[in-house]
């Protein structure tokens, strides 16, 4: 069963990968001199950032939530 923890830490892992794949392609756009070398490392830095905050909120859920 899927619960909410599970969706956010999917979309955190999810989120945080594709910037990998963003900002790695971007560094390999930036040697070759292309034009849209900026544009992908921004996004795949901010990608991984959302993913990171994603996974800071399922941390914090983890934690402060009350056992039943």
């Amino acid at each position: 069963m899927v619960t909410i923890k599970n969706k956010f830490l999917l979309l955190a892992v999810g989120f945080w990968f594709s910037g990998l794949i963003l900002t790695l392609i971007g560094a390999a756009a930036r040697s070759q001199h292309w034009s849209s070398s900026g544009l992908l490392l921004t996004i795949g830095i901010t990608a991984q950032a959302i993913g990171f905050g994603f996974f800071g909120y399922v941390l914090m859920q983890a934690i402060f939530s009350k056992k039943k």
